[in-house]
C-alpha cells in the first residue's frame, strides 16, 4: 500500500507499507487523542519545558524531494536518506546545532545485526569510505559534496551492484541546511560560507520527563513481551476487563494461541497494565490497553499520548506492544511488512502522571534498513 501524508507545505511523503496501521499512533482512551506528548515536566530543571511552540524548528516534518526524503525531529536533528526496493540504502545524518558533523552511512543488504552490512559507494564511478574512524568527519563530507552533484550513486557488496537515485539529494540537504540556520556557515552540508559555525543556533529543548522509579515484575515478568519466542504465561485477564464490550468483540477471533498472548506489567504499587490480543496477521497482532489496580478494580483504558491527535473508531488498537520494566517504557512497532524494515515504532515512559510519550522512530521506505538506522520524530529527555 502507498499512503500520501501532507506536510502542511505541499510536500508530501510517500509511505511503503503493508499495513493500513503503520501510522497509527494509538490514544486508548474514553475521550480525543490529545495533541501533547504528555511530558512530565522535571521539578527545579533549569529550562525545563514541554517543547517551546515559538520556535517553529522543534515541530517535527517529514519532507519528500523527488526521490529522496528528509526528517527532522523536535530537536532538530535531521535525516535525509534514498534508497532501492533491491534492498539498498544511503543515509545522511546531521544533529542540531553549531558542533554538529555530518555522518554516512549506507547499507545493500537486508541486515539485522544493529550493523550496515559491508558496501562500497561510488559516486560518479569514484570510490567514497562510509565508514567511521579517525578522519571520518573530513570522509563524510567529501560524500556529500560529491552527492550534491552527482549524476549516479552506486552500492556494491559482494557481486551486487545496486543504483540509488540522485535526483532529490541536493534539495534535501539544502533544507536541512535553512532549517537548522546553516546556510552560509562553515558547517553547512550544501551551501557553505565564511559565517563563523557560532552563528548555527542551538539545538531547541526537548520536552523533560521523569520516569516514575521500576518495579519488580514478579509473576508478570514472563508476559511482558507475550508476542516473543517464549511461551506465552497462563494469565488470567480481570473480569472487569472481559466483560467490557469492545474487548468482548476482539475477542472473537477465538484465536486459541493469540488468547493466551496476554500483556501484563505492574507499573507500580497500585497500577497494573493489561492488554488484551484481538487479532493477528503474519506478522502484526493488535490489542487492546487497560490499566487496573493489583486485584482488578478499577479499570481504565491506557492513555497514551500522541504528538499529533489521532481519532476514529480504531483508536483503542495497538500492534505487537511490549514493555520493558528496567525503562519503564511501552513500545508498539507496527511492521510494515514481516522483515520489519519499515513502519513506526512509538515508546512511551511511565511517569508518575501516566505515560508519556519519549520516542518516536518512522521508515515509510522498506528498503532493508533496520530500525537502529530510523530517523526520529519526536524525542524527550527521560531522567530516572
Amino acid at each position: 500500500m502507498r499512503q500520501d501524508l501532507d506536510d502542511g507545505d505541499g510536500a508530501r511523503m510517500m509511505w511503503r507499507s503493508g499495513l493500513a496501521t503503520v501510522i497509527l499512533l494509538a490514544a486508548c482512551g474514553d475521550g480525543a487523542a490529545t495533541d501533547r506528548a504528555g511530558a512530565a515536566v522535571v521539578p527545579g530543571a533549569a529550562g525545563a519545558t514541554e517543547q517551546s511552540a515559538a520556535d517553529p524548528t522543534a515541530r517535527p516534518e517529514i519532507r519528500e524531494f523527488r526521490d529522496w526524503r528528509a526528517i527532522c525531529d523536535n530537536g532538530n536533528a535531521c535525516v535525509a536518506w534514498t534508497g532501492s526496493d533491491e534492498g539498498g540504502w544511503l543515509r545522511i545524518g546531521m544533529e542540531a546545532g553549531p558542533d554538529a558533523r555530518p555522518t554516512v552511512q549506507a547499507s545493500g543488504g537486508f541486515d539485522h545485526d544493529g550493523a550496515p552490512a559491508d558496501v562500497r559507494l561510488k559516486i560518479d564511478g569514484r570510490d567514497y569510505a562510509v565508514s567511521g574512524g579517525a578522519g571520518s568527519d573530513a570522509r563524510h563530507r567529501s560524500v556529500v559534496g560529491a552527492l550534491a552533484s552527482a549524476q549516479t550513486v552506486t552500492l556494491e557488496t559482494g557481486d551486487r551492484a545496486i543504483e540509488l537515485p540522485a535526483s532529490g539529494v541536493s534539495a534535501a540537504l539544502l533544507w536541512i541546511d535553512e532549517r537548522q540556520g546553516r546556510l552560509e556557515t562553515i558547517t553547512a552540508l550544501l551551501r557553505p560560507g565564511d559565517r563563523p559555525a557560532s552563528t548555527v543556533p542551538s539545538a531547541p529543548a526537548l520536552p523533560m520527563v521523569q520516569s516514575a522509579p521500576p518495579i519488580d515484575q514478579g509473576a508478570f515478568a514472563a508476559a511482558n513481551a507475550p508476542m516473543g519466542d517464549d511461551p506465552p504465561p497462563q494469565l488470567r485477564v480481570p473480569a472487569a476487563i472481559e466483560a467490557r464490550p469492545e474487548v468482548k468483540a476482539c475477542r472473537a477471533e477465538n484465536n486459541e494461541y493469540l488468547d493466551k498472548a496476554v500483556l501484563a506489567a505492574r507499573l507500580d504499587g497500585s497500577t497494573v497494565l493489561w492488554g488484551v490480543p484481538c487479532g493477528s496477521g503474519a506478522y502484526n497482532a493488535t490489542y487492546v490497553l487497560y490499566l487496573a489496580r493489583p486485584d482488578g478494580s478499577g479499570v481504565r483504558p491506557a492513555e497514551l499520548p500522541t504528538r499529533e491527535p489521532v481519532g476514529g473508531e480504531d483508536d483503542l488498537w495497538l500492534v505487537n506492544p511490549q514493555y520493558d520494566p528496567e525503562g519503564q517504557t511501552l513500545t508498539v512497532f507496527p511492521r510494515g511488512r514481516g522483515l520489519g524494515d519499515c513502519g513506526t515504532i512509538q515508546t512511551w515512559t511511565w511517569t508518575a502522571a501516566g505515560f508519556a510519550l519519549t520516542r518516536e522512530r518512522f521508515m515509510g521506505d522498506c528498503q532493508g534498513m533496520s530500525p537502529d538506522y530510523w530517523p526520529t520524530t519526536w524525542r524527550a529527555d527521560v531522567r530516572p
